[in-house]
């Protein structure tokens, strides 16, 4: 079978985004089990706490620091493979996350339930944009392929 150039240099990008995809399931279990099972004392420091007291929350933290360095691979590779779309959800993905990212660093600060939604939403907005950067290729390419 003929592998055009534009479908070779998509195979990283894609499996890149397939391993996001991934890690964002992992994060959202440690999320919801950190909701369910960890409870910060108010007033406590939320840093200092966490690392001393939450396995459960320092997974989350290092899954979403991971999550935010497979976003910059994943947009390095769409723009190397000249994707227009993929970098569009690259982009979209990572902007996300780092929302993400940030909202649950200010959950740990304030213990505030409005960063906790922010940190969802941007979890959502980024699996939405994976996938979409996922399949809109393989659906381009069948179009073309007919």
């Amino acid at each position: 079978m003929f592998v055009n150039q534009t479908d070779a240099r998509m195979r990283p990008f894609r499996l890149t985004v397939l391993v996001t995809l991934v890690f964002l399931v992992i994060q959202y279990v440690l999320g919801v089990l950190a909701n369910l099972e960890v409870q910060i004392p108010s007033g406590a420091d939320g840093w200092s706490w966490v690392f001393g007291h939450s396995l459960i929350i320092q997974l989350h933290i290092y899954i979403g620091t991971l999550l935010i360095v497979a976003a910059l691979v994943a947009l390095i590779l769409s723009i190397v493979a000249r994707h227009l779309v993929g970098t569009i959800a690259a982009v979209a993905g990572l902007a996300l996350l780092v929302f993400a990212w940030l909202s649950g660093s200010q959950f740990l600060d304030a213990q505030q339930n409005d960063p906790s939604l922010r940190m969802a939403l941007g979890f959502m907005g980024a699996f939405v944009a994976y996938l979409l950067g996922y399949y809109l290729p393989i659906v381009r390419a069948q179009k073309q392929a007919k």
